[in-house]
Parts: structure tokens; C-alpha cells; sequence
């Protein structure tokens, strides 16, 4: 194989041909894992539709959605605040943003950098980038401000494009960059005029509809300021019509990880056209079990640095004829405010954004009595979602009578059951289930204890571990190791940076490099993968004993019925597990409960090392920009040991012996 070869020569990590490796496949023992893909027919239909792609498909991201948009041309493509974009319109106002780009002298090969939140705008602007055959770089606001002049001086001068809910915050970077046009778009720019009349308006949300323009402002300002109908004049009045066919191999898209390692400095990845189209045909019903819907709406509201929101919430969605609800905001107090505002029939939200959405719903009473009849598929998404926690937003979803407006072939849903879904941006959203319930009772049917989570479409994922001559090899079902991949919609590789690419390569005895995805766990005999923890927090020392982080986790979390959630970290050498309970239980209890299921596990003698605190229901854990929870043990603790800041209700101290 000249992966490695075409590695160490690039710096990048080459595509992974399954295909080529057929036979090795066929070879390997029925108790590996990625044997599953030549095993059966669903891994057969995977292979068979990346030769497709690869002989058929070998163009740019843009030339893929159109070609399936045009079967569509009338259906909505973008929903913004009451505003429906037809694929016809959305792809007339791509190219004439194309056209303005090219006017101004944008080159195939450019680096545009973008920061903006999800607007109408923002997917005109992917679309018209990729046409010309530009890579984007999505940069979140809140990163630092001398890395932010880092992005801007590696970047294109021709144009910035930003919005004004944005650029405040970026400004002083900007105007030190020397970009000859600043395009700021306004989040109010696509909003439907006279909204009161439109007949998705939702009066007790009126607040939402009237976004101040501030790009006139900041045109008094600053002349190389443009607003987008500024920009859009120079697309209107050209007659460029250049499109750039491009292959699936053409870097596009530079997104960043959620940035939990180095605050404000997150890793930039770089992702091919093939990462977009490979995971939207991966959603194509014959290939993931999807139901077949000709019409379908998704929100957008994770932030488009992060390439769950461009690849699983806009790319994966367009792909598929559907419609993107498009969200600019992204707080998670406003999460139940999102769902009402977009009636999106699939919905993403991290579960910390899910359990205050099931709060306010539940406890608070607020829209009490509504129907969010129109939820059909609800995905947690990007962090680990606990049985206390499912069984918490089931019940909300089950109480706004979820999914019953939404007919499959003439058959309405009473209610829905939540999805995982799993993975990250060097990764994308590889592992997801969509039909959780339906895959519990077939795991129980196989002797299977707990649902995994399923590669997309058997995409090539699997188990390893290090064997007694030290080498990587593959786990046997059920057996404990890292998880890797070898996905198409895995990154191209880390921006500027091939060392850190490298890190994350694996390669196991056989010679087969893997991409790592830092986590322990394993494969069941149904394909479903159990992720158990990160690698980097897992096996702190507890007098002298090592015990897994995510041990303690679950030994916590088994309590379904007071315990809703829990985070353990590790504080030097010390442990510190947060619990945040079930409505309506008390400390007392809850802390009884978990003390005697750890001395029950480990012994009294671990408890010397434990600090545990309990949170009110009512409180939340701190998040990142993301909407993941924070990891770092010191924010936890900075957060959760201040009484002022926080209503903690039993603060950290050792655990006693008593019960």
C-alpha cells in the first residue's frame, strides 16, 4: 500500500480505497469487525456505491448538489424566520455571488475567510466559493484575537465575508489585515418584509424578526465596507460564467475542532469535496435505512466553524432535496425557542442544549400545552448522551406529542425516540442511530446488553489493540481498544500542521493505516460501536490501582432514576465527580445512592480520593462555544467551588465511610 509513502511525502492523508482492498477483507477471520463489509449485503451496497461516486461522481461539491437540486428545483432549499428559498433561487443567487467573487478578482486556488453564524447569505457564499473551485475558511468569532490575524494573513485579501452579528468581535483583527472588501451581511438582510403577516410568524417570539442593520454603521466607517447587496451588484451587472468542475479529491472546506485543548486556538481541518458528498449519498435511504421522504427539514444552528453544522446540517440536507431551517443564534437558554421558531423535522442539538430545551418544556411550563408535533428525528450530537438523559428528553418528547404530524407513507409517529450520533471534525458525524429502539430490542435478541452506534452506511471503522508483540491489530467483537477509521468523509488532515496528522495515524499488522479517533472502545457482533471514553481521560492512578475514568462514570450514571448526569475528571490525582440529579430528588439520597454503588465496585478505600458535588436540576454545566460540556477539571472546579457563582447544594469534600 503507498498510503504511508504518499503520507510522509504530502504531509496529507490520502483517500482510503475499501474497494482496493476487497480481497484482504474477504481473507480476515468472521470474528474481526471490518470483516462485516464484504459479509453482507449492506456492506456490499457501501462499496459498490463508492466505485459510483469515484466513476461517476468525480466533481466539485457544487456540481454534485446541483445536479440532484435540478430533480428539485422547487423545493425549499433554505428556511429563514418565515422565508422559504427555493433550489431554483438558491442556486441562482450562488452564482451571481460566483460572479461578484470573480469580479474582484478571486482565483480558483483562493483562500476566502469567513465568520459568520447561519444565514441564507452564508450558504449562497459556500456554494458560489466551491463553484469557482475556492476553499473556505470558517473561523469562529471567539477565537483569539492574534490567531484570528494568523487565519487573515494566510488567507485571500480580496474579500472577507462576515455578518453584523459577528464582526464587533473581529473587527480589530479585520482592519489590521488589509482585505480590500469586507462584506458584512446583515442577520436582518433575509428576513421577510411585513413578518407579522407571514404565516409562520410566531408571535410570542417576536423579538427574533427584528434584527437591527448594523452594516450601515459601519460603512460611515470604513469604505472598503460592503454590504451584500453591495456585493451582489457585481454579480448582477457581470457576464463571467466560469464553473470549475473539479474532482473529489479539491480541498474545500477549513473548519476548526471545538477547541477544548487550547482555548481560543483550535486546530484547523482541511476537508475534500469527497467528505461532502460521500456523507450525503451515505443518507440516501437505501444505504442508511433513512425512511424515504421526499420532503424533510433540519436545523442549522451549531456554529459553521464546526463542520458538524456545514456537513451534517446544510451539506448533508441539500444533498438530499431537504430543507435547512437556518438558525443565527446559538444559545443554549434558547434552545426550545429554536425548535419552535423552525419546526424542523430532524433536529441536532448537543444534549446539554436538549436537556434545558426538556427543562423548560417540562418544569418551567413554557409553551406549555403546544405540540412540537413536527420533531420526527432527534439526534444528541457531540457529546456522550447518559441513560438519564435519554430517559429525561424522551419524556419531553413524548409530552410535545413529537413526530405525530409528520406521515411516512401514510402512517403518523405518536412520538419519537432520540438518536445518537458520533464522531468529530476530523472525522465528521461518522456513527449515528437513527432507530434507537428498534436496534435495542435487535442487540437483546443477539445477547447484546446496550445499543451501539453505527458506522454510516459500514463505512470502514473498527477496534485495535496493541498485541504481545506490540504491534497494532484488530479487536474481536466485544473486545476493548482504541477506535479508528478509515472513512471518505474523513478529514484531508490538519492545516499547516502534518506532524499532528500523523499522530492520529495508525497502522495495524496488517498494514492497514487507520485514522485514531482518540476514544476507547468496541465493536458488538451487530456492528454498533460503544464508545466508552477519551483516550487522553481514561486510567488516572487510584492508590495504585487504574481504573477507567468512564468506569466511575457508569457506575454513577446506572442509576437512572435519580442521577441524570454526571461528569468525572481528574484533578491532580484526585477525582472529582459532578452529578446533576432527576427532578425531585433529594441530596441525601442521590449521594447514598452513588456512594454505596462505588464502595460496592472499588471498596471504602477509593472514596479517600473522591470529591463529589451535586448540582440543583435547575443548574447546568459550564459549556464551550461549541455547546459541548467543558472538560477542563480546572474550569469545573473554578465554576463548581465558588458558591457565589453557583447554587450548589453539596459543595466538593471527601467522601465519608458512612453511608
Amino acid at each position: 500500500m503507498k498510503f504511508k509513502e504518499e503520507l510522509e511525502k504530502t504531509g496529507r492523508i490520502p483517500t482510503y480505497k475499501v474497494e482496493d482492498e476487497y480481497e484482504l477483507l474477504c481473507s480476515l477471520s468472521d470474528s474481526k469487525p471490518s470483516k462485516r463489509i464484504v459479509n453482507n449485503k449492506k456492506g456490499l451496497k457501501a462499496i459498490k456505491a463508492l466505485v459510483d461516486i469515484q466513476k461517476n461522481h468525480n466533481v466539485s461539491w457544487y456540481r454534485y448538489v446541483k445536479d440532484r437540486a435540478d430533480k428539485v428545483p422547487h423545493n425549499t432549499a433554505l428556511f429563514y424566520r418565515g422565508n422559504e428559498i427555493t433550489y431554483k433561487e438558491l442556486f441562482s443567487k450562488a452564482d451571481i455571488i460566483a460572479r461578484s467573487m470573480l469580479k474582484i478578482g478571486v482565483k480558483p486556488g483562493d483562500e476566502i475567510p469567513i465568520c459568520m453564524t447561519n444565514t441564507p447569505e452564508l450558504v449562497y457564499i459556500l456554494l458560489a466559493i466551491n463553484k469557482i473551485g475556492v476553499k473556505a475558511n470558517i473561523f469562529g468569532e471567539q477565537f483569539n484575537n492574534d490567531y484570528i490575524k494568523e487565519i487573515l494573513n494566510e488567507c485571500s485579501k480580496k474579500v472577507l465575508f462576515t455578518d453584523d452579528s459577528r464582526y464587533e468581535y473581529i473587527k480589530d483583527a479585520v482592519q489590521s489585515s488589509n482585505i480590500a472588501n469586507k462584506v458584512v451581511v446583515s442577520l436582518a438582510d433575509s428576513i421577510p418584509k411585513n413578518i407579522t403577516t407571514n404565516k409562520y410568524y410566531e408571535l410570542e417570539l417576536d423579538e427574533y424578526y427584528h434584527y437591527p442593520n448594523k452594516v450601515k454603521s459601519y460603512k460611515q466607517n470604513d469604505n472598503s465596507i460592503l454590504s451584500f447587496g453591495d456585493f451582489e451588484k457585481y454579480g448582477i451587472n457581470s457576464t463571467y460564467n466560469f464553473e470549475n468542475i473539479g474532482s473529489l479529491e479539491d480541498d474545500f472546506l477549513i473548519t476548526y475542532t471545538s477547541g477544548s485543548t487550547i482555548v481560543g486556538r483550535p486546530k484547523p481541518i482541511m476537508h475534500k469535496n469527497r467528505s461532502l458528498i460521500v456523507s450525503g449519498r451515505f443518507h440516501d435511504c437505501e444505504l442508511s435505512g433513512n425512511p424515504n421522504m421526499k420532503k424533510f427539514s433540519c436545523l442549522a444552528h451549531i456554529p459553521p466553524e464546526s463542520n458538524t453544522d456545514l456537513i451534517a446540517c446544510i451539506s448533508d440536507i441539500l444533498i438530499q432535496g431537504w430543507t435547512v431551517c437556518l438558525e443565527p443564534e446559538y444559545d443554549y437558554k434558547k434552545a426550545l425557542d429554536y425548535i419552535v421558531l423552525n419546526k424542523p423535522n430532524y433536529l441536532n442539538m448537543t444534549t446539554s442544549f436538549f436537556i434545558e430545551a426538556a427543562k423548560q418544556y417540562l418544569i418551567e411550563g413554557k409553551f406549555k400545552g403546544r405540540k412540537l408535533d413536527s420533531i420526527f428525528t432527534a439526534f444528541a450530537v457531540g457529546e456522550k448522551l447518559s441513560p438519564g438523559e435519554e430517559k429525561f428528553i424522551n419524556k419531553f418528547l413524548r409530552k410535545a406529542r413529537a413526530g405525530s404530524a409528520v406521515p411516512i407513507n401514510g402512517f403518523k409517529m405518536p412520538f419519537t425516540t432520540i438518536g445518537v450520533a458520533a464522531g468529530d471534525c476530523e472525522h465528521g458525524a461518522i456513527f449515528y442511530t437513527l432507530w434507537k429502539k428498534i436496534f435495542e430490542l435487535k442487540s437483546k435478541a443477539y445477547g447484546i446488553k446496550e445499543c451501539g452506534i453505527y458506522p454510516e452506511a459500514y463505512v470502514n471503522a473498527t477496534v485495535l489493540k496493541i498485541n504481545s508483540k506490540g504491534e497494532y491489530e484488530e479487536c474481536d467483537y466485544g473486545e476493548m481498544g482504541i477506535i479508528v477509521s478509515n472513512s471518505y468523509s474523513n478529514m484531508s488532515g490538519y492545516k499547516n500542521n502534518p506532524d499532528a496528522t500523523r499522530k492520529l495515524l495508525i497502522t495495524d499488522n496488517l498494514g492497514r493505516t487507520w485514522l485514531s479517533c482518540n476514544v476507547y472502545g468496541y465493536m458488538d457482533k451487530l456492528g454498533g460501536v460503544h464508545i466508552k471514553g477519551r483516550k487522553e481521560l481514561l486510567f488516572p492512578r487510584i492508590n495504585g490501582n487504574i481504573i477507567p475514568l468512564y468506569e466511575l462514570e457508569e457506575t454513577v450514571l446506572s442509576d437512572t432514576k435519580r442521577v441524570m448526569s454526571c461528569q468525572v475528571v481528574e484533578n491532580n490525582g484526585e477525582i472529582v465527580i459532578i452529578v446533576q440529579p432527576q427532578n425531585e430528588y433529594k441530596t441525601k439520597d442521590i449521594r447514598k445512592s452513588i456512594v454505596g454503588r462505588i464502595i460496592n465496585k472499588y471498596g471504602e478505600d477509593i472514596l479517600k480520593n473522591i470529591d463529589l458535588i451535586i448540582l440543583p436540576f435547575e443548574d447546568s454545566f459550564p459549556l464551550t462555544h461549541s455547546g459541548k460540556r467543558e472538560l477542563s477539571a480546572k474550569t469545573l472546579l473554578d465554576k463548581f467551588k465558588r458558591n457565589e457563582d453557583s447554587s450548589i447544594i453539596d459543595g466538593p469534600k471527601k467522601i465519608k465511610y458512612t453511608l
